[in-house]
């Protein structure tokens, strides 16, 4: 048994060491110029090969990918994307209340476009009738227009970054302008090749914008006009010259998409873009630009800027057609899924918050047809959040009636798992049927990072958008609490399950094991669910050896976790720069004293989530389920007496509720979790009432299903220092 632990050790630290995003390591480009054309509201289904003819060629000779332009609110503006672009970090373009004769005047009022504070908290959702002048004296005279909503962005970071910067138009002011910055401003673009030629000549750094999809009443006219105007800035680049073009943001407050972003130039080799900010081709985010430019320039980024160099040439299908189709279908597959989940959420809410009182009431007072319908009912619903990850083996947003066909699939897999749990050999014995689906869960989860590139995790109800840019791969906040609590119970059973003397031998390579699959860079990497995680098995170490409960050893468990997570981001910043996941990077963060805003912003929203979201209102209901089933003469009491159960419950408890105080969205761990622990507890209260109070045990006597089998019986010994 010891060379089978120093074996899994080993395993695990190799995946720590050699675990990375899935991304073909190239040569780095260089240029001596870079570009960067931002469209407003351009989208992949805007390219055509016969539309939209310069596109396409830049398409086809350059990487393309699928970019989010989130900022620092959940629908970016155009402003707003102009200052996140510049910046290479969130941020939002703001107008502070003051008295009228002290701001300049932003808007002019003859021209038809509403005020900025009746728009999205003062962000204008148009660029046309912004006034040029008056924005770069706005921007002079109160630098607050910008503001970073504490993500530390420094809004014209990449104007101030390089000897001197080149804007043509009125957006690309608030990428560039920033006191100190060489920052030329040009109202009107060039009429040809040759103008373009002198223009782009004269800085390192030229932004260019090309409004003409906002407000656009004929979009295919307007797509024709920009495609001249590119093809005519393609035409007049000077050798040597990097093009960047993305769609910079949305041009509705309510059809946030995924948008066009292609890399072209000396050394972009054609494939799909990603960067280490996704970790996923073909994803890419609008924060990613800035830093791609100055790295091309050969020019450290400053700390302030997050995002990270795009990484070309990544695999694509041969057929242009193809891939453009793959990223129409990323972004459709994205738009539908947010389209459902506030629905979904809703009535999970309601769902389990109704289930638990009525199943309680009905255990109470009911029979044993009753019991017999809230075990079944129960039994179902806990099967629900893994049947959402299994639907994702089928592209479900493909069909005509998505929502028809993503019911139809999540039902399926419910049943399946049921039946499975429910008539398999294994149905006669106590616990069995409910440990069959935590198995289910926790190897659909642990399956889904190892094998399938968390491909079950994108795009699912219980899963992440990558519109909304919170995590592109890995654990998010959700599966985290449902992996958490399903490896915690499956340690629980190997543990009962294998010999007194080799408990603690398992119990390792459980822990090992699983916080290995949580943490590791490009598979879990999951900074919050390694602090979680650590504790929570040191918990169940210390309650499975009935060892003296003490403040001291509660501390060194959460220390362990710690100093776990320290050391996986430790081994994750000592690879190159482009394959570090956020783990290696906060190393680097908190080498360069950034860090700090990024542990507030954290804080701030847990708080704000924590107070705002529905999913709270289920933390007391969920609680008082499981103290009623686990209270003396509860149905479930029984569970305590047993070592092994009561050290797993233990660090499940750990575990949410670490999880809930050091993750950005906290709630979502703890109630993750709720929605397959309580209804499995309420199953098995349901299924006999053997598991209760042993006064009740004795009332009813025996067990048929497990008269003659052998019990485990290791809670004789007493409480050891």
């Amino acid at each position: 048994m010891t060379r089978r632990l120093v074996a899994v050790l080993a395993a695990v630290l190799a995946l720590l060491v050699t675990s990375h995003p899935a991304a073909v390591a190239a040569d780095d480009p260089a240029a001596d110029r870079v570009v960067i054309v931002g469209i407003p509201g351009l989208v992949w289904t805007d390219v055509t090969e016969d539309g939209t003819p310069e596109l396409w060629s830049a398409a086809a000779s350059g990487s393309i990918g699928a970019l989010t332009v989130r900022a620092a609110r959940s629908v970016t503006c155009v402003l707003d994307g102009w200052v996140t672009l510049g910046a290479g970090n969130r941020a939002r373009f703001i107008i502070p209340p003051a008295p009228e004769d002290a701001v300049p005047e932003v808007v002019p009022p003859d021209t038809g476009v509403p005020r900025a504070e009746e728009n999205l908290d003062g962000c204008l959702p148009q660029e046309s009738g912004v006034n040029l002048s008056a924005v770069v004296a706005a921007l002079e005279e109160f630098p607050d227009l910008v503001d970073d909503n504490s993500y530390g962005a420094l809004p014209g970071s990449l104007g101030a970054a390089v000897q001197c910067a080149t804007g043509v138009g009125q957006g690309p002011v608030l990428a560039l302008k920033r006191a100190g910055a060489r920052t030329e401003l040009v109202a009107i673009a060039p009429s040809d090749a040759a103008g373009w030629t002198g223009l782009v000549s004269q800085c390192p750094v030229t932004v260019v914008s090309m409004p003409e999809l906002v407000a656009a009443v004929d979009r295919g006219a307007a797509l024709a006009r920009l495609d001249d105007q590119l093809a005519m800035l393609r035409s007049g680049l000077p050798p040597e010259t990097e093009l960047i073009v993305v769609g910079s943001s949305e041009t509705g407050l309510n059809n946030s998409s995924l948008h066009v972003a292609i890399d072209v130039g000396p050394g972009v080799a054609p494939g799909y873009l990603t960067s280490a900010s996704t970790g996923r081709a073909p994803f890419v985010q609008l924060i990613d630009v800035a830093p791609t430019a100055l790295d091309r320039l050969g020019i450290d980024a400053p700390s302030a800027m997050v995002g990270q160099p795009l990484q070309p040439g990544q695999p694509r299908p041969e057929s242009l057609t193809e891939a453009i189709a793959e990223l129409i279908d990323a972004n459709v597959a994205a738009r539908a899924q947010g389209s459902l989940t506030s629905t979904f959420f809703l009535m999970l809410v309601v769902l389990t918050g109704a289930l638990c009182p009525l199943c309680l009431l009905a255990l109470r007072h009911g029979g044993s047809k009753l019991r017999a319908v809230v075990r079944l009912v129960t039994f179902v619903v806990a099967t629900l959040p893994v049947a959402t990850f299994l639907a994702n083996l089928v592209p479900w947003w493909r069909a005509g009636r998505p929502v028809l066909l993503l019911a139809i699939l999540v039902a399926a897999a419910m049943s399946l798992i049921s039946v499975l749990a429910l008539a398999g050999p294994w149905r006669g014995r106590r616990f069995a049927p409910e440990l069959v689906v935590v198995t289910v869960t926790f190897a659909t989860l642990a399956g889904d990072v190892l094998l399938l590139g968390s491909r079950l995790q994108l795009n699912s109800l219980l899963g992440y958008n990558p519109i909304v840019a919170g995590r592109f791969i890995g654990f998010g906040n959700i599966p985290f609490g449902i992996y958490a609590a399903s490896a915690l119970l499956v340690t629980t059973a190997v543990v009962r399950a294998a010999p007194a003397r080799r408990e603690r031998v398992v119990l390792v390579i459980a822990a090992v094991a699983v916080v290995a699959v949580d943490g590791a860079p490009g598979l879990g990497s999951d900074f919050g669910g390694v602090l979680a995680l650590v504790p929570a098995y040191g918990v169940f170490a210390i309650v499975l050896l009935q060892l003296r409960p003490s403040a001291a050893r509660f501390g060194l468990a959460g220390l362990a976790g710690a100093v776990v997570v320290i050391g996986i981001a430790a081994l994750d910043y000592l690879r190159p720069e482009e394959e570090q996941t956020h783990l290696g990077r906060f190393i680097g963060q908190l080498l360069d004293g950034s860090a700090s805003s990024i542990v507030q912003r954290k804080a701030e929203s847990n708080i704000g989530i924590l107070l705002h979201s529905p999913l709270s209102l289920l933390i007391p209901v969920f609680v008082a389920t499981l103290w009623w089933l686990l209270r003396r003469g509860g149905q479930l009491h029984g569970l305590l007496a047993q070592r092994e159960w009561r050290a797993g419950l233990a660090a499940v408890a750990v575990a949410e509720v670490i999880g809930l105080l050091v993750n950005d969205s906290g709630i979502a761990v703890p109630v993750a979790a709720g929605w397959l622990l309580v209804p499995l507890a309420l199953s098995v209260a349901a299924a006999d009432r053997r598991d209760a109070d042993p006064r009740v045990a004795r009332a009813v006597g025996p067990d048929p299903r497990t008269e003659g089998v052998t019990v485990n019986s290791r809670d004789s010994a007493g409480p050891a220092d």
